[in-house]
């Protein structure tokens, strides 16, 4: 089954996720995308402290080899700095 996955920060310094997040994209994601990966956004909040990477996948084994790799959690360890809490969480598409 298709999941989506959401990935929410908030910060007083949403620049720095936004950063270290355009460029895990841009670099990982939109050069040689993953097998599975269906679509990846990031999204700010109009509240101007929180942040949200967005992602879909055509099964939750994708989504779950994408987390282990090692260029996913550095890029999570540098924003883990930055940031003040985050939250994940995977939805079933329907």
């Amino acid at each position: 089954m298709a999941v989506a996955y959401l990935l929410s920060y908030k910060t007083s310094k949403p620049v720095d996720i936004l950063t270290q997040l355009r460029a895990y994209k841009e670099r990982e994601l939109d050069r040689s995308p993953p097998a599975g990966l269906r679509h990846a956004r990031i999204l700010t909040g109009t509240d101007g402290k929180s942040v949200a990477f967005y992602t879909e996948w055509d099964d939750a084994e994708g989504l779950e080899e994408m987390r282990d790799s090692v260029p996913w959690e550095a890029c999570i360890d540098i924003n883990d700095v930055h940031a003040d809490s985050h939250e994940e969480k995977v939805f079933e598409i329907a």
